[in-house]
């Protein structure tokens, strides 16, 4: 196993197995620190963009794929697949084990020294604390560029190594070490000049050393660096400190000076021991605990700590776990309460309750708990003065109910636990609490049930933690049901939960409930203000969906209110928990919730669900359109019906917004559609619409298994309701997906029905796209004369209707089959003809299949560099209309052109970007041929074995699409 070591105590070092490894550019490196700053979890790609970027260009999320890559490639760990850094949900996660980073190992040394030192151990609080100091090796992450929110983290660290180093001077202090300690001491202030505890050192060390008068002069140059600089008089420990050094006090020689301006009382009232019971076999939550320890060791003034996240991940169960591993750090004791934010059956508490509860803890007489908010809060700061207590404030509903709680004195902590992130308190660190890993939730169901079910059923475990969405709460009732049937075998509990109409009803077992802890947050909104209520609508009105994301756009048309107004709405309700944000403007219902909301949409009435889906289907139809218009100069599939108005829909402008579209709401597209195919007939109608209007963007875009799904299905619900035209279009997409697929019969079957359905309508413009695809069909299947006859009669029929867009698309399509068939000349023509209508008309998609093919006669042709150039242009040109079966085509070629040049790695890396193409299109075809180009790349370049596995796999994918042989790739690589 590889041993990895990663340094960010002075420059940023990785090392493997002892030795450096270079990390590459300022970018990458950058990016590694980030991670490792966050170690464990995951960090969303807009967060690393703003970190990586002032101003993010617009390849900044490609660019940090390739950063990303690059850091794997380091980051291997003793093999070729099992690599640290992960790609999870919107965001990248570094894997870091313990050891490993040396701010761990920092931290867990100081912890050690101070530990020792409240022991009484002096001994090993030096060692412990010398440790942490030896493992700096200078400024954090010195050398790099840090943006404001990494300099911050940095500053904190550096802040922690100056309280530790005072630590360590204090112990060296009462270990009789004051004369080697003053030329440090020294230097430690006039680095650091407001450090008061560091003054208070010197003037101790010089004073023990009989220099009563350097001791002297100390106290005085602090005051006045402290008064030049900040206007501020020392601190009256500092000034204390002074006069005992004036009046020779005997106790300077044996105790050190304490930083804090409240003496701690010689008799320590009893301790308050409030906290419950926790969960021994506490699963998990490695990161979280390790963010939330490092906020409480020692080093922060009244650190809080606030847990946030939705009901039932564990929020109550990791508080309590955590204030037990750090009460003894508190030996005042620790004060709970559950705040009642979040329950079901009973009114949230008034911080006046609460304080009146904690001061009658604290033995302050009842009569001295005053009513008012403001005088119990200042009772309740006073009581704490000068005492160690950890507070923990479970089920908080919001910062103002837990404000008046924070206690003041230093030497305190706060827990606190809420399902809203409680972002404006103070002094906190906020640490995010989701589901469970899937590892990590089979664990607790093993833990809950027995380990020999779990492993007995695997299978049918791993299936009961997705059904119950990795959340802890539904796994623990799981857990409970099958510990109180020893007998029933897991995949009885599976049957059950199977059914999304009864689930929630499963998830009940004796006190707990997943419903209850979904309901009080949703019917708080139902009884709120009318924001909450118009958020509560919106929930219901998501439950009458099945979308995957959440997005504003999809909202808008839902609620049918501007986008603007319809994120508000959605970030309300991820405030409340009952959706989560994933990237900007992109949110999850978690399974179980979307549950909750399905029932709560029955509530809506009828029609103004049926409206809801009829408005979202409009906007997808529009914007499909609009991607259509955007890479074909205004022109798009007009469909048998028009959509509804466009209403709330803000179309894509660019091509790069249309990429940016399609990749927020493909999978949207689908459930939308699988939604109103199964409705009634009219919007059944503009489904099959959104399937014809967006199956060839999703296409170009690589969306193939997504535009397979909804056009096999229109191609089934346009039967069954006689759509005519509708299933003429499905089956003509069909037929262009099952090309690529590698099915040519069943391709050119969906035609020929096709171009019947459509003679019999009398549609001309119809039947040429139809006639066209069969030209491009039979070429594929070498069948040359065949398929130039149906390119002729589609050219003729687009000339006579006089549609320039068209007529190009043709020109461009069968320059190929002519150049086959002997007519080179023409073919040139044709395709220069293409490529001037493009221009005249601005049409970026007829531009870059036009280049690609002029690009591909050229290599047929012989002339290779003009080829490459004329190629290199294809590429940018439909890398700006999203064309990503033209791309793959110029990538193909390109790498003939650099074989036939004698550029072996050059027509390796063209082959793999045209294979990463072709499985992004679902062109198995494609993939077969860029796969055989790699293998000759190969045996160019001399690596036999690599061009042997290649060339099988090349063969095995031709196995599986029989019928498929185009010229132009025989020629170039041979024949499969």
């Amino acid at each position: 196993m590889t041993a990895l070591r990663f340094l960010l105590l002075g420059p940023l070092d990785v090392q493997v197995d002892g030795r450096p490894v270079p990390l590459g550019s300022v970018k990458q490196r950058l990016l590694c620190a980030s991670l490792l700053l966050s170690p464990n979890e995951r960090v969303p790609v807009g967060q690393l963009i703003d970190l990586l970027w002032d101003d993010p260009p617009t390849s900044a999320t490609a660019n940090l794929r390739t950063y990303a890559h690059g850091l794997r490639r380091i980051l291997r760990d003793g093999s070729d697949t099992d690599c640290r850094l992960h790609t999870r949900t919107g965001g990248y996660l570094l894997d870091v084990r313990p050891g490993e980073r040396d701010v761990d190992e920092f931290h867990d040394a100081a912890r050690r020294g101070r530990d020792a030192l409240d022991a009484g151990d002096l001994a090993a609080a030096e060692t412990g604390l010398a440790h942490a100091l030896a493992v700096w090796r200078g400024s954090p992450l010195v050398g790099l560029p840090l943006p404001p929110p990494l300099a911050g983290r940095v500053a904190s660290l550096e802040e922690h190594r100056l309280t530790v180093e005072e630590d360590h001077i204090q112990v060296k202090l009462e270990l009789g070490g004051a004369a080697e300690l003053i030329g440090r001491l020294r230097r430690h202030v006039e680095e650091h000049p407001l450090r008061q505890r560091g003054w208070g050192q010197l003037m101790t060390a010089l004073y023990r050393t009989g220099d009563v008068a350097g001791a002297v002069d100390a106290y005085l140059r602090a005051r006045r660096t402290l008064t030049d600089q900040t206007g501020l008089d020392p601190s009256p420990w500092l000034d204390r400190l002074y006069r005992d050094i004036l009046h020779h006090e005997p106790g300077l020689l044996a105790e050190r000076p304490e930083p804090t301006a409240v003496p701690v009382p010689a008799v320590r009232r009893p301790a308050v021991r409030q906290l419950p019971s926790g969960i021994d076999d506490l699963v998990g939550r490695r990161a979280e605990i390790g963010s939330a320890l490092d906020r409480l060791d020692g080093s922060a003034a009244s650190p809080v700590v606030a847990l946030h996240g939705p009901a039932g991940v564990g929020k109550s169960a990791l508080a309590i776990h955590l204030a037990a591993q750090v009460q003894s750090r508190y030996p005042d004791g620790t004060l709970y309460v559950d705040l009642q934010g979040s329950d079901a059956n009973l009114p949230p508490l008034t911080p006046v309750d609460v304080l009146g509860r904690f001061l009658r803890a604290l033995g302050v007489a009842d009569n001295t708990a005053q009513s008012s908010l403001g005088e119990a809060t200042a009772a309740y700061r006073t009581a704490l003065a000068g005492r160690a207590v950890l507070v923990v404030l479970d089920n908080a509903r919001d910062a103002a109910q837990v404000k008046a709680l924070l206690p003041a004195d230093r030497s305190c902590a706060t827990l606190i636990t809420s399902r809203r992130m409680l972002a404006t308190l103070p002094n906190s660190r906020h640490v995010a609490v989701d589901v469970l890993p899937a590892a990590e939730a089979l664990a607790l169901l093993a833990t809950d049930c027995g380990t020999d079910r779990v492993s007995a059923q695997p299978a049918a475990a791993r299936r009961l933690v997705d059904l119950c969405g990795r959340l802890p709460l539904a796994i623990r009732i799981v857990g409970a049901r099958l510990a109180s049937r020893p007998g029933w075998p897991l995949d009885r509990l599976v049957e059950r939960l199977d059914d999304p109409r009864i689930r929630l009803d499963e998830l009940e077992f004796d006190d707990l409930g997943v419903r209850p802890s979904i309901r009080v947050t949703y019917e708080a909104l139902e009884a709120g203000t009318v924001r909450d209520r118009r958020a509560a609508a919106a929930f219901r009105l998501l439950g009458t969906v099945t979308l995957p994301a959440v997005t504003g756009r999809a909202a808008a048309a839902l609620l049918d209110e501007p986008p603007a107004a319809a994120e508000h709405v959605l970030d309300h309700l991820a405030d409340h928990r009952l959706i989560e944000p994933r990237r900007p403007g992109t949110y999850v219902v978690h399974d179980l919730v979307r549950l909750f909301a399905v029932e709560q949409a029955k509530a809506e009435p009828h029609g103004e669900r049926s409206t809801a889906l009829r408005r979202l289907l409009d906007m997808y139809l529009h914007g499909a359109r609009d991607i259509e218009r955007l890479a074909n100069a205004g022109w798009s599939p007009a469909g048998a019906r028009q959509p509804g108005t466009a209403g709330r829909h803000e179309p894509p402008t660019t091509a790069a917004e249309a990429t940016t579209w399609l990749a927020d709401e493909h999978a949207n597209i689908v459930a939308s559609f699988t939604l109103g195919a199964a409705a009634d007939r009219d919007t059944a109608a503009v489904a099959a619409s959104l399937a014809w209007a967006s199956v060839a963007a999703l296409r170009r875009h690589g969306y193939w298994h997504e535009a397979y799904e909804i056009i096999d299905g229109a191609v089934a619900m346009t039967a069954r309701l006689g759509l005519t035209l509708e299933r003429s279009a499905a089956l003509f997409y069909r037929a262009s997906l099952r090309k690529g697929a590698g099915d040519p019969r069943q391709a050119e079957t969906d035609l020929l029905e096709c171009l019947d359905l459509i003679r019999s309508i009398g549609d001309p413009d119809r039947t040429s796209a139809c006639l066209e695809a069969l030209g491009n069909l039979h070429y594929r299947m070498g069948r040359v004369a065949s398929a130039l006859a149906h390119h002729d009669e589609a050219l003729a029929v687009r000339r006579a209707l006089g549609k320039p867009l068209l007529i190009g698309a043709s020109l461009s399509n069968a320059a190929q089959v002519r150049l086959s068939a002997g007519a080179a000349e023409q073919a040139f023509a044709d395709v220069d003809e293409a490529l001037r209508i493009a221009a005249e008309i601005d049409a970026a998609g007829l531009e870059g299949a036009a280049l690609s093919m002029r690009g591909q006669l050229l290599c047929r042709s012989g002339r290779w560099s003009q080829a490459l150039s004329c190629l290199d242009s294809a590429v940018a040109a439909t890398e700006r209309s999203g064309d990503l079966p033209s791309r793959c085509e110029a990538y193909l070629c390109a790498a003939a052109a650099r074989l036939r040049l004698d550029e072996p790695k050059a027509a390796r890396r063209a082959a793999d970007r045209a294979a990463e193409l072709a499985h992004r299109t679902g062109d198995r075809y494609m993939l077969a041929v860029a796969r055989q180009a790699a293998g000759r790349a190969e045996a160019a370049a001399g690596d036999a074995a690599a061009a042997s596995r290649l060339a099988e796999a090349a063969r095995a994918l031709a196995r599986s699409t029989p019928g498929c042989r185009e010229p132009q790739y025989e020629e170039f690589f041979g024949h499969l």
